[in-house]
């Protein structure tokens, strides 16, 4: 289970989320996710978009349509 570090589109913290291959659509690349910022300061969902190595391509303000699974942040 790869840990990803990134920043939140909505307050640029750094965030750190769980991912596995089975959180994402594997028969599309870049695949969505989206990932629920737990923090009582920010508390939005943003998409990210990862590759077939689960790494970060880019990411989107809104929750855009494909992806199955919400992934919470770890604090």
């Amino acid at each position: 289970m790869p840990l990803r570090f990134h920043t939140c589109p909505h307050c640029n913290q750094r965030i750190v989320f769980k991912i596995e291959e089975n959180d994402i659509d594997s028969s599309k690349y870049p695949a969505p996710v989206y990932i629920f910022h737990k923090s009582e300061m920010c508390g939005k969902s943003s998409t990210f978009y990862v590759d077939s190595l689960l790494r970060i391509s880019y990411r989107e303000l809104e929750k855009k349509p494909g992806a199955i699974k919400t992934l919470e942040t770890i604090e």
